[in-house]
Protein backbone atom coordinates (compact mmCIF):
# COMPACT_ATOMS: atom_id res chain seq x y z
CA UNK A 1 0.00 0.00 0.00
CA UNK A 2 1.30 3.54 -0.57
CA UNK A 3 1.77 5.88 1.81
CA UNK A 4 1.46 9.72 1.24
CA UNK A 5 1.73 12.90 2.88
CA UNK A 6 -0.51 15.86 1.55
CA UNK A 7 -0.89 19.42 2.60
CA UNK A 8 -4.28 21.39 3.09
CA UNK A 9 -3.38 24.97 2.72
CA UNK A 10 -6.15 27.32 3.35
CA UNK A 11 -6.50 30.98 2.39
CA UNK A 12 -10.35 33.10 2.49
CA UNK A 13 -12.04 29.64 3.11
CA UNK A 14 -10.39 28.10 -0.01
CA UNK A 15 -7.99 25.56 -0.38
CA UNK A 16 -4.75 24.70 -2.37
CA UNK A 17 -5.17 22.39 -5.47
CA UNK A 18 -2.74 21.87 -7.73
CA UNK A 19 -1.88 19.80 -11.35
CA UNK A 20 0.73 18.16 -13.13
CA UNK A 21 1.90 17.53 -16.89
CA UNK A 22 -0.66 15.78 -18.64
CA UNK A 23 -3.26 15.33 -15.71
CA UNK A 24 -6.63 15.84 -16.05
CA UNK A 25 -7.45 16.66 -12.20
CA UNK A 26 -6.03 18.99 -9.30
CA UNK A 27 -5.01 17.24 -6.00
CA UNK A 28 -3.57 18.73 -2.08
CA UNK A 29 -0.05 18.98 -2.81
CA UNK A 30 2.11 16.59 -1.35
CA UNK A 31 3.20 13.32 -2.48
CA UNK A 32 4.82 9.81 -1.38
CA UNK A 33 6.63 9.17 1.54
CA UNK A 34 9.57 7.74 0.67
CA UNK A 35 11.73 4.40 3.09
CA UNK A 36 13.58 5.69 5.78
CA UNK A 37 10.88 9.20 5.73
CA UNK A 38 8.23 10.38 8.33
CA UNK A 39 4.98 12.18 6.77
CA UNK A 40 6.37 15.14 7.43
CA UNK A 41 9.73 14.75 6.46
CA UNK A 42 8.18 14.09 3.20
CA UNK A 43 5.83 16.54 3.58
CA UNK A 44 8.51 19.25 4.02
CA UNK A 45 10.24 17.54 0.96
CA UNK A 46 7.27 17.83 -1.32
CA UNK A 47 6.03 21.41 -0.30
CA UNK A 48 9.56 22.51 -1.18
CA UNK A 49 9.58 20.70 -4.40
CA UNK A 50 6.33 21.59 -5.65
CA UNK A 51 5.50 25.68 -4.22
CA UNK A 52 8.88 26.02 -3.84
CA UNK A 53 8.26 26.77 0.26
CA UNK A 54 8.89 25.65 3.88
CA UNK A 55 6.50 23.76 5.87
CA UNK A 56 5.83 26.33 8.96
CA UNK A 57 3.47 24.38 10.62
CA UNK A 58 1.89 20.74 10.07
CA UNK A 59 -1.12 19.94 11.83
CA UNK A 60 -2.23 16.47 11.41
CA UNK A 61 -5.82 16.85 10.39
CA UNK A 62 -6.87 13.38 8.93
CA UNK A 63 -6.18 9.57 7.87
CA UNK A 64 -7.77 7.43 5.85
CA UNK A 65 -7.19 4.85 3.47
CA UNK A 66 -8.61 5.15 -0.46
CA UNK A 67 -8.03 2.73 -3.76
CA UNK A 68 -4.86 1.48 -2.12
CA UNK A 69 -3.30 4.49 -0.82
CA UNK A 70 -2.71 5.60 3.09
CA UNK A 71 -3.14 9.14 3.27
CA UNK A 72 -2.30 11.61 5.66
CA UNK A 73 -3.36 14.74 5.70
CA UNK A 74 -2.39 17.91 7.22
CA UNK A 75 -3.53 21.39 8.10
CA UNK A 76 -0.19 23.64 6.35
CA UNK A 77 1.06 27.12 6.74
CA UNK A 78 3.98 27.52 4.53
CA UNK A 79 6.42 30.41 5.03
CA UNK A 80 5.56 32.00 1.07
CA UNK A 81 4.14 33.28 -1.46
CA UNK A 82 4.00 30.08 -3.68
CA UNK A 83 6.01 29.44 -7.03
CA UNK A 84 5.58 26.63 -9.00
CA UNK A 85 8.27 24.18 -8.91
CA UNK A 86 9.23 21.34 -11.68
CA UNK A 87 5.96 18.77 -11.05
CA UNK A 88 3.45 21.04 -11.07
CA UNK A 89 1.96 23.43 -13.93
CA UNK A 90 -0.94 24.77 -12.11
CA UNK A 91 -2.93 25.82 -9.35
CA UNK A 92 -5.94 27.18 -8.01
CA UNK A 93 -8.56 28.23 -5.11
CA UNK A 94 -10.69 25.67 -4.35
CA UNK A 95 -14.02 26.46 -2.59
CA UNK A 96 -17.58 25.02 -3.55
CA UNK A 97 -18.29 26.61 -6.10
CA UNK A 98 -14.94 25.79 -8.33
CA UNK A 99 -15.91 23.58 -11.38
CA UNK A 100 -13.11 21.06 -12.16
CA UNK A 101 -12.32 18.09 -11.76
CA UNK A 102 -10.58 16.92 -8.21
CA UNK A 103 -8.87 13.97 -7.35
CA UNK A 104 -11.99 11.49 -6.18
CA UNK A 105 -10.34 10.95 -2.58
CA UNK A 106 -10.09 14.57 -2.17
CA UNK A 107 -13.98 15.30 -3.17
CA UNK A 108 -15.09 12.40 -1.01
CA UNK A 109 -13.11 12.35 1.98
CA UNK A 110 -11.90 15.66 2.53
CA UNK A 111 -14.29 18.10 1.08
CA UNK A 112 -17.33 16.87 3.37
CA UNK A 113 -15.22 17.43 5.96
CA UNK A 114 -13.43 20.83 5.40
CA UNK A 115 -17.37 21.76 4.58
CA UNK A 116 -19.01 20.83 7.71
CA UNK A 117 -15.80 22.43 9.96
CA UNK A 118 -16.61 25.86 7.83
CA UNK A 119 -12.55 25.36 6.42
CA UNK A 120 -14.11 26.11 3.08
CA UNK A 121 -17.31 27.85 1.59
Amino acid sequence: MKHTARAIILRNKKVLLVTGYNASTYWTPGGGIEEGETPLQALDREIMEELGAKVVSATPYMSYTYRKRQVEKYIVEIDRDITVGHEITGILWYDRDTEVKTSDGFMIKVVPKLLTEGLIE
